[in-house]
């Protein structure tokens, strides 16, 4: 009994739309698995799955061929085969263009960074350190399967962009590799561990400010200490406060210097391991020795951060301010005023206007960036002595002037009086350098701009860099990232989840197919 076979050949056809049907529903359940809207019992089975109905569907038409080798022959070499024929060549150049433009892109990477605030570009300030590795430098960072990497790997993978040949960095595993991670002594998952030369620095938090940091630390081990002077009412270090001084510190000893006070009072003379002493406020004068302790720490080459408020503003009294001599050495001088500028609001604010910089490293990396002085006074660095060079560091807007008469701002009737006050601009900050005895001195008419109430970038770049001028550690300055916008994502719902998946997935996809055999059956009846 011979039993015509082509009538089976459909069957093998649906065969072969069902498993395309079954492929489709269990992408489905794997994407909204991934959503977390539910879980998978055994995420192995889904996939046989998939792989079963990819086989379903080639033995479909292979069955299909099997039992109606004809009209499949003659399917091969009608007109919809040339058609598909010059589709698959088109397809195939398309592909190759699209291969040959990959490839130039691989070969060639150019990223443009297209957010408001410039969220995927590392500062300037990286960059160059970046650029300027003294040697190789490895981040080696220890994340369990449980933590997400996408961050941390962004952030290294930037780095590398740009310290090339000298930045590597790899993940690995602390549970599957616990040897490498109690070598590296790590005791909490997510922290990166940096080598450079057999000194090690680690790093909890991965942000462009922390590695940073890390990399300053771990290329300059030796860490530089710095000494704030305490018991005249200067600010404190450790309290916060609006007056503290604790954002100061925390970001000197995140650029690798060690914070210490010092008090003059009782010292003997500055420890031998300052690189460089800071005065933060004087509330009371400093006496004759004291000053005398810091004249001959500078005549030996030290580095001196004066920060003074104008004498009103402090309990001096009549008391006269005894830094005065030390400062008359070098050529500057407080104007004894308080700076008014009738644009700002209030009136007392003064903004150092970003083009009023001075030609010098403190201020060489601060273009576009405002710093603000409260209630400043003015200073006077006109003649230098010999051997000293004077660079102005910031001036205030020409309309501000120094008022002498404190009485007026007392009873809010202030006006510029030629013949007493001080006309703008005037100077608020100075750096000073003794090329003989290789001592270096920065002066601020100003204490509060760097108090934590106030402490911002421009503020804390202009003072944080005057730092690492003074201990000669140029390649330390302005090494402070942006602060970043925070923007909120809020998900969709369940349903509207489910809806774009569908949409994504199933109906779009159902969309072209039905596109596709209409226009082969519309073909087909036209003959």
């Amino acid at each position: 009994m011979n039993t015509d076979l082509r009538r089976f050949a459909p069957f093998g056809l649906v065969l072969s739309l069902l498993a395309v049907l079954a492929f489709l529903g269990l992408i489905l359940v794997k994407a909204l698995a991934a959503a977390r809207l539910f879980q998978l019992p055994d995420p192995q089975l889904l996939e046989r799955g998939m792989w079963i109905s990819l086989s379903v569907f080639v033995l479909g038409l292979a069955l299909a061929v099997l039992f109606d080798p004809e009209h499949a022959r003659k399917f091969l070499v009608g007109r919809q085969v040339q058609y598909g024929s010059n589709a698959i060549i088109m397809l195939l150049a398309f592909l190759g263009i699209l291969f040959f433009v990959n490839l130039l892109a691989y070969q060639n990477p150019k990223s443009w960074d297209l957010t408001e605030d410039q969220a995927n570009t590392l500062a300037p300030e990286t960059v160059e350190l970046l650029k300027n590795l003294p040697g190789a430098v490895v981040a080696k960072a220890y994340y369990s399967p449980q933590l997400d990497t996408a961050s941390a790997r962004k952030t290294l993978e930037h780095f590398k962009q740009f310290g090339g040949a000298n930045f590597d960095y790899e993940f690995i595993d602390p549970i599957s590799n616990p040897v490498a991670a109690q070598q590296d002594g790590i005791s909490r998952d997510g922290t990166t561990v940096l080598h450079m030369a057999g000194n090690k620095q680690e790093v909890s938090l991965l942000d462009e400010e922390g590695l940073a940091s890390a990399i300053v630390k771990v290329t300059n081990p030796m860490q530089l200490a710095v000494y704030f002077t305490t018991g005249h009412g200067e600010a404190d270090l450790e309290q916060s406060g609006e007056a503290a001084y604790t954002l100061v510190k925390r970001t000197l000893e995140n650029k690798n210097y060690t914070v210490k006070t010092l008090n003059t009072g009782n010292a003997g003379k500055v420890p031998d391991d300052a690189k460089a002493v800071v005065i933060a406020g004087l509330q009371l004068p400093l006496t004759q020795d004291e000053v005398k302790l810091l004249e001959t720490y500078l005549e030996n080459g030290g580095a001196l951060i004066v920060m003074q408020d104008p004498l009103p503003l402090t309990k001096f009294g009549e008391a006269p301010n005894t830094l005065d001599g030390l400062l008359e050495k070098w050529g500057i001088a407080f104007e004894n005023n308080v700076l008014l500028d009738p644009s700002a609001n209030p009136p007392l604010l003064v903004y150092a206007d970003p083009l009023s910089y001075g030609q010098h490293p403190v201020t060489a990396k601060m273009r576009g960036v405002n710093s603000r002085f409260f209630t400043a006074q003015s200073l006077k660095a006109d003649t230098a002595p010999q051997g000293v060079i004077l660079t102005p560091l910031a001036q205030s807007y020409p309309d501000a002037w120094g008022e002498t008469d404190l009485a007026s701002i007392e009873n809010n009737d202030v006006s510029f009086d030629q013949a007493k006050d001080h006309p703008g601009p005037l100077t608020l900050a100075v750096a000073a350098e003794n090329y003989a005895t290789k001592g270096r001195l920065v002066v601020f008419g100003d204490s509060e701009f760097a108090a934590d109430s106030l402490y911002q970038r421009g503020n804390g770049d202009i003072l944080v860099n005057a730092i690492d001028w003074a201990t000669q550690q140029e390649n330390l300055i302005s090494l402070t990232p942006k602060n970043n916008t925070l923007r909120t994502f809020n998900p969709p719902g369940t349903l509207g989840l489910i809806g774009a998946i569908l949409t994504s997935i199933c109906i779009i996809p159902l969309l072209v197919i039905a596109g596709g055999l209409a226009a082969w059956y519309s073909r087909r009846r036209r003959g």
